[in-house]
């Protein structure tokens, strides 16, 4: 994870006129954020959710139309513009200045995007490889396991009322 926060820091630092990079998973789950400027925490969060969101119908628009595979997101405003693109299981998100050059900052957003990718991919391979290293033993219920009056008392009623029920 080092790594990729390491790409975002890079983005932030050397890209002019970038503000923010947010990293978030496809739920919207923010899992990096960095800014040039202190913010609420509250609007990374929902930042990364919504970014997730736009991204994730964007590309579903463009497949019903037939456009493909979406690569970049920009979304230009009076005082700035949000690129995001998708890095296989999560979009990385740049907010930028109204005066980023917007030909380098795709180009930046895109390269980012693949390498967090590759990287993403190799962390949930070794996640998968330590699982199946995994010994799979059976869980063994505990016998003669001790309950309390308050749970005797709950099962000896839930008992009754299965007998009455019995009785319709």
């Amino acid at each position: 994870m080092q790594e990729i926060q390491s790409i975002c820091h890079k983005i932030l630092v050397e890209t002019p006129g970038v503000s923010r990079v947010i990293l978030a998973d496809k739920t919207g789950l923010t899992l990096v954020h960095l800014s040039r400027f202190d913010f609420d925490l509250r609007d990374v969060e929902s930042m990364g959710a919504i970014a997730s969101a736009v991204y994730l119908a964007s590309e579903q628009q463009g497949y019903n139309v037939g456009l493909e595979v979406m690569t970049t997101l920009v979304s230009e405003f009076k005082e700035g513009k949000i690129l995001v693109a998708s890095c296989g299981n999560a979009v990385l998100c740049l907010i930028t200045d109204n005066d980023v050059a917007l030909g380098m900052a795709r180009m930046t957003t895109n390269q980012a995007a693949q390498g967090i990718e590759n990287l993403l991919d190799e962390l949930i391979g070794e996640d998968f490889d330590e699982l199946d290293s995994l010994d799979a033993q059976p869980v063994i219920p505990i016998q003669g396991a001790e309950t309390s009056p308050a749970e005797d008392e709950f099962l000896s009623d839930l008992q009754s009322a299965l007998r009455e029920l019995e009785n319709f």
